[in-house]
């Protein structure tokens, strides 16, 4: 068979067969190359299992991609759709080995590739409004500071009246299939979802939602207990060892009166987590197993006016945090699967943002959060885009820990933040942006120093810089 005349004569069988069919396929892509130009504290800026402050520099520089394609197929009245999307995830320039994040290096053979979105999306057959039923493994946006990401699931969601639109969900999110009478105790991870969205008119919006994540993993020994600690506080880190029992009640939603916005979040956490093991060794030393119930919360405002050109908004919440180590309650607010980049020295804020930050959740620790962030943002031209933010960032709860000569210290400072960035359309499609943030480090930032440098109060402040060039079409 001839190479050429084979794809000209599938070319044309496919052209042949989408205009008998009706079929509607379109394609889009998301291909961002980020740098890291440089941070003194690489070895903090590491995903927040690991990431500590030794008593010299770690310095880095670094070139990555992270390339994502999406192929969608609709009928020609919008009936059903279909999407699949792969992502080739952080693969950094130069870096060896078989995986996600490797084949950067010589010949790039590296297996890196995934399944980011494979869905289908279709109306209800004989209904006149929007109700619609989308299966698979689909993006969620269920809360910015609770669970944005992917998942796999079963989502009907539709608008009833014009004032009103509505979700109702399933999203299995562990599945443990039991092979034989000893894994018989294995359960998955089920978790339902309800919300109400009010559009009360277009310049005001309010959703409540409820959350139920029921996990019956049952453990026959104290060994078997889901291992935690206050670096793997994020419910997805152990979610398939633990017995769950628990919900999330929220009130989120826009406001724009004239010049002046606001955007608000309030969650309140409740129900229990058992067959947990609660090792705070690394910090207070305590220790606790069992059953724990859950009492946490958090609240979120953005208060913004916009002048023009130029916008100002004023960001605070505070996530609980929890004050005793030792006992079986869980105080500290707990997200279930997110990406949080409002800073650059905490958050995934740098745009190389695959390894290089130190939490991916909006609170530190199981000890909470509170942050207070002052930005502005200045449309300069049809093409150029800066902006700068202040901030300044607490635990809501102190982080206890033991010093370099054995005392006990209690600290809730993380420091003062500056951020500025630059964003430019360098084509209609194509994004060049450089950021920078430097961290004048509290003392609470002394709990993760090593060696003598853990002496009470933080010796290290930590700056970042980072750059992308991003084609979307």
């Amino acid at each position: 068979m001839k190479k050429p005349g084979f794809i000209i004569g599938l070319t044309l069988l496919l052209g042949f067969a989408v205009e008998s069919i009706g079929a509607e396929f379109a394609f889009h892509g998301d291909m961002n190359n980020r740098f890291l130009i440089y941070t003194q504290r690489s070895d903090w800026l590491n995903p927040e299992s690991q990431g500590t402050i030794g008593n010299k520099y770690v310095d880095a520089t670094y070139g990555e991609l992270k390339y994502r394609f999406w192929f969608e197929a609709a009928d020609d009245d919008g009936d059903v759709k279909g999407v699949y999307a792969i992502e080739i995830g952080g693969v950094r320039w130069g870096r060896e080995g078989s995986g996600k994040g490797q084949g950067g290096s010589y010949s790039g053979d590296g297996v890196n590739v995934e399944t980011r979105w494979a869905y289908v999306d279709m109306q209800t057959p004989g209904v006149e409004r929007k109700l619609r039923w989308r299966m698979g493994l689909q993006p969620w946006a269920i809360n910015s500071f609770l669970w944005q990401e992917t998942a796999t699931g079963l989502n009907l969601y539709g608008t009833p009246t014009d004032l009103i639109d509505f979700q109702a969900a399933w999203i299995r999110s562990v599945d443990k299939l039991a092979q034989d009478e000893a894994e018989r105790n294995l359960e998955n991870v089920d978790n339902f979802l309800g919300r109400v969205n009010f559009n009360v008119n277009p310049d005001l919006k309010i959703g409540v939602f409820g959350l139920y994540s029921l996990g019956n993993n049952d453990p026959d020994s104290p060994a078997d207990f889901a291992s935690v600690n206050p670096r793997n506080y994020l419910y997805k880190q152990f979610a398939s060892d633990t017995k769950s029992n628990w919900y999330n009640i929220g009130i989120d939603g826009t406001w724009a009166l004239g010049k002046f916005f606001f955007n608000w979040d309030l969650i309140y956490q409740g129900g229990s987590l058992d067959d947990i093991n609660f090792d705070d060794s690394e910090f207070s030393g305590k220790s606790s197993s069992g059953n724990f119930d859950i009492s946490a919360y958090m609240g979120h405002a953005d208060i913004g006016y916009k002048f023009g050109k130029p916008k100002l908004t004023y960001t605070f919440w505070y996530a609980s945090g929890d004050d005793n180590a030792g006992d079986n309650d869980f105080k500290g607010f707990l997200g279930i699967d997110l990406d949080r980049d409002d800073s650059l020295s905490m958050f995934e804020g740098g745009y190389a943002d695959d390894a290089s930050y130190f939490t991916e959740r909006g609170y530190m620790l199981d000890k909470g959060f509170i942050m207070n962030k002052l930005a502005l943002d200045y449309q300069w031209t049809e093409k150029l885009r800066v902006g700068g933010a202040a901030m300044y960032m607490m635990t809501a709860e102190d982080i206890e820990y033991f010093n370099n000569n054995g005392g006990s210290e209690s600290n809730d400072q993380i420091g003062f933040e500056l951020n500025a960035y630059l964003k430019y359309m360098v084509f209609k499609n194509v994004e060049l942006a450089v950021n920078a943030g430097y961290l004048f480090s509290g003392d609470a930032m002394d709990a993760f120093e090593t060696g003598n440098q853990r002496d009470g109060s933080a010796d290290e402040d930590i700056f970042v810089s980072s750059a992308r060039v991003r084609y979307k079409f």
